[in-house]
């Protein structure tokens, strides 16, 4: 078992039910295998409709082609109507509430509730229903939050919920609690690890945050040749990131904030000896954009760049997974990546977040 689902065991069991990790279920492995997301729409709606039907009673793999295919559908709330109507098990009321936002009277919800009380998702489904009144009674949300976990201590969806409602709460401590308990339940989920890494990274836990991010970054040094913007006769090449601390940045070409804030601002921490390392940005999608362009010879506050603006490469992206949001990479003197920081969460701390650890990674963490 790896480390850090150990530590988790050991550290966080104050939950009324223990985490276990989750058994995927057949109808569960089908989807996952059917990658509906890689199929064409007309295909994927074709797939998702007959794993549907092939899986009738499963809530959990009917909520993923439910996700797959819902804006699919002419009228999403209406076909999952129907075929609650001819079904009528919990599964396919499951997903026509889901469907509706969870806007189904309460009484109807109570009454599956009764009827198959040992449900975990119907617990949720119940707990939806008050969270989402205009002024819903938070006890009572949490209360049904738990009583899911109790009901299947081993599903990750009722531990996320805690996770959320405590974020909302304000609770930070109980949030990451909670988020560390979903991912025991499930090791591969992206939001959560995303979520717990925000967490450590704003309470400043090197030691649960550098856990955590072994196992999301790759595990080789990076070793793609990169072509300057505007020169791409001078590359950046791997050796250039060996030897010292170096940062990556993805950034998007037409975001009014990544380059009038946030690269303005760590242009201005580079010129104040506040980041010591070299620093490379690297367009998020690649190089259809002309750079150049949007590129001034200053930054907003007229300072020329101290950034290297550097042309994307597909392997690179494809090793980062970094197309999917802005983010920050710090490369280690030996080449590996040994942490990243999204800039979606940390809008007002980034610069200081992105610091801090890079501090740390040239200490050795």
């Amino acid at each position: 078992m790896p480390i850090l689902i150990t530590l988790l065991i050991v550290a966080f069991t104050s939950h009324a039910a223990t985490p276990v990790p989750v058994v995927r279920t057949r109808a569960e492995q089908a989807v996952a295998e059917a990658n509906l997301f890689a199929l064409d729409s007309a295909t994927r709606l074709e797939r998702g409709l007959a794993l549907l039907e092939q899986f009738p009673n499963d809530v959990a793999a009917g909520k993923e082609v439910q996700v797959a295919i819902a804006k699919l559908l002419p009228d999403a709330p209406e076909f999952f109507r129907q075929r609650y109507e001819r079904l009528n098990n919990a599964a396919s009321f499951y997903l026509y509430a889901r469907a509706t936002n969870f806007q189904l009277p309460e009484e109807q919800v109570a009454a599956w509730v009764e009827r198959e009380p040992h449900n975990s998702f119907l617990w949720l489904c119940y707990m939806a229903t008050e969270w989402h009144k205009e002024q819903p009674d938070y006890e009572l949300v949490r209360a049904r939050i738990e009583q899911s976990i109790l009901e299947d201590p081993s599903r990750p969806e009722g531990y996320n919920f805690l996770g959320m409602f405590y974020d909302e709460q304000g609770d930070l401590a109980r949030a990451r609690e909670a988020y560390e308990s979903s991912l025991i339940a499930d090791s591969q989920d992206e939001t959560t690890r995303t979520r717990l890494l925000d967490i450590y990274l704003i309470q400043r836990d090197a030691e649960a945050y550098f856990a955590l991010i072994n196992g999301i970054v790759p595990d080789h040094p990076i070793d793609v040749e990169l072509a300057t913007v505007g020169k791409p006769a001078e590359k950046v090449k791997p050796s250039d990131l060996r030897g010292h601390v170096s940062l990556l940045i993805y950034w998007s070409m037409g975001s009014e904030i990544c380059i009038n804030n946030s690269l303005a601002e760590i242009n201005k921490a580079i010129g104040e000896n506040k980041i010591k390392w070299p620093v490379y940005a690297i367009n998020v999608g690649g190089n259809a954009a002309n750079a150049p362009e949007v590129i001034s010879e200053t930054d907003r506050n007229g300072t020329r760049w101290r950034i290297n603006f550097v042309q994307s490469e597909e392997a690179l992206d494809l090793d980062l997974n970094a197309a999917k949001r802005p983010c920050i990479y710090v490369i280690g003197a030996d080449g590996f990546v040994h942490a990243l920081v999204y800039g979606a969460g940390h809008e007002t701390d980034l610069l200081e977040t992105t610091i801090w650890l890079s501090e740390h990674v040239q200490a050795g963490m």
